[in-house]
């Protein structure tokens, strides 16, 4: 895949780097002189030293032959512009916006005639804030989150003498808006379970829930065994 990303901040950076070690192509427009240089010398693709709002900049980007374009500056109407401009200039490209006030990223969303020039809608400091709070509420979790949706993948570390181990799904009594989408035994083969699966002693367990299960589940999966179970 060929991705264009606009701003090569902490955020630009990292997503770059991440995209590059799985192999994507990558060039980066960056309009801070100083920066571009620096980055010319820490990614393998090439950097732009330039305004990603201007449709020339974007074109010796090669814009018409990007797969996806990332807006990921800290300014809002620099991002949206971009990603308005890519659409314009390669209408198949898949835009991804960024958006650092959380206000803009509902009224983008919701508006009509803005939808159909971005793709995704990301927004850094609101997912980092929803992450620390959910952390603050229910701690101890390894967490992805699902804001919208009221829900979050959690996943669990089995050590042996966690109650669950060896147990089967279906006499686990999970909460109803709980789900398990996947196991992983110490060796790391995954299992994709059913009820009648048997959870491994060690290992890692991923769970689909709602917000509102959460303690209970975790109550469940780490609950460990008593000094009888364990002879």
């Amino acid at each position: 895949m060929f991705v264009v990303i606009m701003g090569a901040g902490r955020v630009g950076y990292l997503v770059a780097k991440m995209l590059e070690q799985d192999g994507h192509d990558v060039t980066i427009v960056e309009m801070d002189k100083e920066r571009a240089k620096e980055l010319s010398l820490l990614v393998n693709g090439l950097v732009i030293e330039g305004d990603a709002t201007d449709p020339k900049t974007l074109e010796e980007a090669n814009i018409k032959q990007a797969d996806a374009f990332a807006a990921l500056t800290g300014k809002d109407d620099a991002n949206l512009l971009a990603c308005i401009l890519a659409k314009h200039l390669n209408p198949n490209v898949r835009t991804s916006l960024r958006l650092g006030n959380p206000k803009n990223k509902r009224i983008f969303e919701e508006v009509g005639d803005l939808k159909k020039y971005f793709d995704f809608v990301i927004s850094p400091e609101e997912i980092a804030a929803e992450y620390i709070s959910r952390n603050i509420v229910t701690p101890g979790f390894d967490r992805v989150l699902f804001p919208g949706e009221g829900a979050e993948i959690v996943r669990f570390h089995l050590t042996g003498d966690n109650e669950v181990a060896g147990k089967l799904v279906k006499d686990l009594k999970l909460p109803r808006d709980a789900l398990i989408v996947a196991a992983y035994d110490e060796r790391g083969n995954l299992i994709i379970p059913s009820g009648d699966t048997k959870l491994p002693e060690r290992g890692q367990i991923i769970i689909f829930a709602k917000n509102n299960v959460l303690d209970d589940v975790k109550g469940l999966f780490e609950k460990r065994k008593s000094e009888n179970e364990k002879t």
